[in-house]
């Protein structure tokens, strides 16, 4: 077969010419499968990135959640030191009335802990915390604990956690 050639007039060198290019099947299918890696990798670093972030927000909640618990567990630890020094010892009826209410303060700042973390736990949703939810039953539970008495300890101990776990420190 007898390609033609070109000859350059000023130089006298023969370039030969190319045929026309055409593109066959299998160049197009490579070609969109080339198209189809990149689209893929493309969707792959998107998901990537996001399991890093998913990644980061579990760290965070877990680390809210074992503040919670620690909590949870001092105040625990603080009501059983009071009632075992309350039934150690025999007091005055006016000792025996101050450490049933000191019981009752830390029994009441352990409810209040508990149901923080109650309510961590139901409004936790697949991707993050709902803040809407949770604020709701914070604010449920506030509306059901007493203004006076050992009770009332509740709404302190219900303010500065839920501050906690929405990350205000106002």
């Amino acid at each position: 077969m007898d390609i033609p050639f070109a000859t350059r007039e000023d130089e006298r060198i023969r370039v030969p010419e190319e045929p026309a290019v055409t593109v066959t099947g299998d160049e197009t299918l490579r070609q969109e499968s080339i198209d189809i890696l990149r689209q893929t990798q493309a969707k792959l670093e998107e998901a990537q990135a996001e399991a890093a972030s998913l990644r980061v927000l579990l760290a965070i909640r877990t680390h809210q959640h074992s503040q919670a618990w620690r909590a949870r567990q001092l105040c625990a630890a603080e009501l059983e030191a009071v009632r075992s020094a309350a039934a150690a010892r025999t007091v005055p009826r006016e000792a025996d009335q101050a450490s049933t209410e000191a019981i009752a303060r830390a029994e009441a700042r352990t409810d209040a802990v508990q149901t923080v973390l109650g309510a961590v736990l139901a409004s936790l949703r697949f991707w993050a915390l709902d803040r809407r939810r949770f604020q709701a039953l914070i604010v449920q539970a506030s509306r059901a604990t007493p203004d006076e008495g050992s009770a009332a300890e509740r709404h302190a101990v219900l303010l500065a956690e839920t501050r906690r776990v929405l990350g205000r420190t106002e």
